[in-house]
């Protein structure tokens, strides 16, 4: 990989570090190692409890080999794609304060729309991001290597949810106590989730439970 790293008052600095990828036969479940970071990603989510799993096997495997002692950062991402069919509206779907104006009102088409909102948890930060447009994923997953059959329609405008919750404090490395603040991680993902989008969008979507709601 190249990286840049921009300066006041000097010269970009570039550099170069190296990135591995390790993926299953469907390139569906992935696994990134890099010099100061393990990042596990899927395009098939089922369930928390599956997902951990994977999440704790690249753990175990990479702290045998390296011999992890700190951590600096753990965090649990999901990023859902909400995409409309025929005669539906976003407020069917979106709890009303991630709607922002009704572009019928104002005599735009195809309106494209981005918010962000941050702040503290029990457990850590989170970042709740949602953008309309016609782009299904955040910019910085555009390079995932993971495999995607996913084409939108000429004109499409889809909603990304992308939930970030993290927590960034400088420990001692143990694979069982970082599974254990992801399962805390998890518990508020919940909650976002269940607040961002209607009862009716649950309804439509054969979602009953709070698990496995994230694809």
């Amino acid at each position: 990989m190249q990286e840049v790293a921009l300066q006041l008052d000097a010269a970009p600095k570039l550099s170069t570090s190296d990135r591995f990828e390790f993926q299953d036969k469907d390139a569906s479940l992935g696994i990134v190692l890099q010099s100061n970071s393990v990042a596990v990603h899927t395009n098939r989510y089922s369930n928390y409890e599956a997902f951990e799993e994977h999440i704790k096997t690249a753990l175990m495997a990479v702290n045998r080999v390296a011999g992890i002692s700190l951590s600096e950062r753990i965090g649990l991402r999901y990023v859902n794609l909400i995409r409309l069919k025929s005669n539906e509206v976003w407020r069917e779907y979106l709890h009303e304060g991630l709607l922002g104006l009704d572009s019928a009102s104002v005599g735009v088409e195809n309106w494209v729309s981005s918010s962000q909102f941050v702040g503290k948890t029990e457990a850590g930060q989170l970042a709740v991001r949602c953008s309309r447009s016609g782009q299904p994923f955040p910019p910085d997953l555009l390079t995932s290597t993971l495999a995607y059959s996913l084409e939108l329609a000429k004109e499409e405008i889809v909603t990304t949810l992308d939930f970030d919750h993290y927590v960034e404090q400088v420990t001692d490395f143990k694979v069982a106590k970082a599974i254990s603040t992801l399962e805390q991680l998890h518990e508020s993902l919940d909650k976002v989730f269940m607040a961002a989008v209607t009862s009716d969008a649950l309804t439509k979507w054969g979602r009953v439970t709070t698990d496995a709601k994230h694809n």
